[in-house]
C-alpha cells in the first residue's frame, strides 16, 4: 500500500469529535448524547454546540477530517500506480481514518436511514469528498464524464461501507476484498483509465463543476 501519514486527531486536549461518536456507539443517537459527550470530554455544552450544533454538522466535521487524512497520502507513491489502484489506496485511507468512529457511525447510519435532510447533506459532502479523491488520483474532476465517475465511485464507496461496518478484522481484509471487487466491476464505467486534462464533453451552460 502507498504510504500514509498519520493524522486526524487534535494535538492536546480532548478529541471532542471522537468522544461524541463513542457516546453514540454506546447509547445510540438519542437524547443525552450531548450531555454525556461534554462531561466525558471535560468541556461545556456551549463548546460542544459551537462545534457540532446538529447531526449534520457532526457528519460534516467527520467528513472534513477524513478528507484531510486522505489528502495526506504520499502523492509520489500514488502517481506510480494504475488509476484503479490509486482510487483503491485513497478509499482505503478513508476507511482507515474512519475506524475510530465505526461503531458510532454504524449506529447513526442505521438509526437515520430515511432522514431526508441528513441524507441530502451527506450526499453533498460525499460528492465534494469524491471530487477531492479524483484530484488526488489524477482523474478528471470537471465535465459530464467526471460527474458520472463520481456517481459510480460513490456507489462503490457506499457498497463497500456496508461490509466495512461489520468488518471486525484489524487488517480490514473483508473491506479490502470487497472494495477491490467493486472497483473492478465499476472500472470502465467510472472512467478509471482517464487522467486530468483529457478532452471531455462540454457541460450545459449554468451548471457548476
Amino acid at each position: 500500500m502507498a504510504a500514509r501519514k498519520a493524522g486526524g486527531e487534535k494535538d492536546g486536549g480532548p478529541d471532542l469529535l471522537r468522544t461524541v461518536f463513542e457516546v453514540i456507539a454506546e447509547i445510540g443517537p438519542r437524547d443525552g448524547v450531548a450531555r454525556r459527550a461534554a462531561e466525558r470530554a471535560g468541556v461545556t455544552l456551549a463548546e460542544l454546540y459551537r462545534q457540532f450544533p446538529t447531526e449534520a454538522a457532526l457528519i460534516r466535521a467527520l467528513g472534513r477530517r477524513v478528507d484531510e487524512q486522505m489528502l495526506e497520502s504520499d502523492q509520489t507513491e500514488l502517481d506510480a500506480l494504475p488509476a484503479r489502484d490509486r482510487v483503491f489506496e485513497l478509499m482505503m485511507c478513508r476507511f482507515e481514518a474512519l475506524q475510530p468512529f465505526r461503531a458510532g457511525l454504524r449506529r447513526l447510519a442505521r438509526a437515520r436511514p430515511r432522514d431526508p435532510l441528513l441524507l441530502l447533506d451527506t450526499a453533498c459532502r460525499l460528492d465534494r469528498s469524491l471530487s477531492w479523491l479524483q484530484t488526488a488520483a489524477d482523474l478528471p474532476t470537471r465535465g459530464l464524464r467526471a460527474r458520472w465517475s463520481r456517481r459510480m465511485l460513490g456507489l462503490v464507496y457506499l457498497r463497500t461501507m456496508q461490509v466495512w461496518f461489520d468488518d471486525e478484522g484489524l487488517d480490514m481484509a473483508k473491506t479490502m476484498a470487497q472494495l477491490d471487487r467493486n472497483l473492478r466491476r465499476a472500472e470502465s464505467l467510472a472512467g478509471l483509465g482517464e487522467r486530468r486534462g483529457q478532452a471531455e464533453p462540454a457541460e450545459p451552460a449554468g451548471q457548476p463543476a
